[in-house]
């Protein structure tokens, strides 16, 4: 299981995201998508496949 929280600048972003790590990486768990100040979005992500660095570093936003 690994635990993720990245920020992105946008809700568009937050959902292109979540769908990305659904659909291109076929992770199962928990996605939860989190409004922040400024239109920002936070993205929580409990996967219960643990996602190689090269997979982390395709995905928009930042993680944190």
């Amino acid at each position: 299981m690994q635990h993720l929280t990245f920020s992105v600048d946008s809700r568009d972003a937050a959902i292109a995201l979540k769908d990305m790590i659904w659909d291109q990486f076929g992770v199962r768990g928990e996605v939860e998508l989190i409004p922040q100040e400024h239109e920002k979005y936070r993205v929580n992500v409990i996967s219960e496949k643990t996602l190689s660095t090269s997979q982390l570093e395709k995905l928009p936003g930042k993680l944190v």
